[in-house]
């Protein structure tokens, strides 16, 4: 069975990425995948089907579903006539609000009042007439801040596992490669480095990372790089060159270009444009 982990490249206006279909179908993944974002489904108009891996779940009209960090799934059968909203929040978000920031809290989501305000969140949010309008971007932030709240506040689950659904030597080794990046993304880190440290050989890692994260690995590291350094313009007055350095890049003009194609700002306008 072939899955592929996506990276979810978050709104500019606020740090999630919202699917709304069937408006934005053609945006959708639809082969098995898993990503580091949390995910929350709300189905107006179902019935919309979940695939994971040894199980398929369907939803019907009204119904909400939550998946956690690299949980692997896809949806099955999406057609026009399906209207649901599906939304990535980043673990960045929530990670301030517990104990060890290093871990990634994981979560399950039982039926109660908490359940029905994330319910009536998701559904506003599919309701939203155009998500990237400047009023309602507002609107869209405080629901967003709403479902993490209940989120935190009433379904933290310490027992559940980190990854659902695989045993697999193979995702193994490409949650080890991806771990090992975000840990020493600062440093000058070499194909032959990361392929030696998951036992390949730089040829047969690339096209392996390739194939599974939809991107070259340079590529990859690069955004980690930016998500890093965007970050520390953020949260300090460190400059724009001393943010380049401290994060991996050559140079400022390297963290720049990337910046510049990735969310076609620069770094002193990305610091600038707030984000919840």
């Amino acid at each position: 069975m072939h899955y592929k982990r996506f990276l979810i490249e978050p709104s500019p206006n606020y740090a999630a990425k919202i699917f709304r279909c069937p408006e934005m179908i053609d945006d959708f993944n639809f082969t098995l995948h898993w990503h580091r974002d949390y995910e929350f489904i709300y189905v107006k108009k179902g019935p919309l089907k979940v695939q994971k891996i040894d199980s398929q779940i369907v939803l019907n009209d009204g119904e909400v579903y939550f998946m956690n960090s690299e949980e692997i799934h896809s949806y099955v059968d999406v057609t026009d006539s399906l209207q649901f909203v599906v939304v990535n929040i980043s673990p960045k978000i929530l990670k301030p609000y517990f104990e060890n920031p290093d871990e990634i809290p994981t979560f399950e989501i039982k039926k109660g009042d908490a359940c029905d305000k994330i319910a009536h969140s998701l559904k506003v949010l599919y309701e939203c007439e155009n998500l990237n309008d400047r009023l309602e971007i507002l609107r869209i932030k405080a629901i967003l801040n709403n479902i993490s709240y209940n989120l935190i506040k009433h379904y933290k689950n310490p027992d559940i596992s980190f990854v659902k659904g695989s045993d697999s030597d193979d995702f193994d080794c490409a949650k080890s490669a991806l771990n090992y990046m975000e840990e020493n993304y600062a440093s000058d880190i070499s194909l032959t480095e990361i392929a030696n440290y998951v036992g390949m050989t730089p040829a047969h890692f690339s096209k392996y990372f390739k194939d599974k994260n939809e991107m070259t690995f340079l590529k990859y590291l690069r955004r980690i790089r930016l998500d890093h350094a965007i970050k520390d313009l953020r949260d300090s007055e460190i400059s724009v060159k001393d943010a380049a350095l401290k994060n991996g890049f050559p140079n400022v003009n390297s963290l720049i270009l990337t910046c510049k194609e990735i969310y076609g700002r620069t770094p002193l306008e990305m610091k600038q444009f707030v984000r919840t």
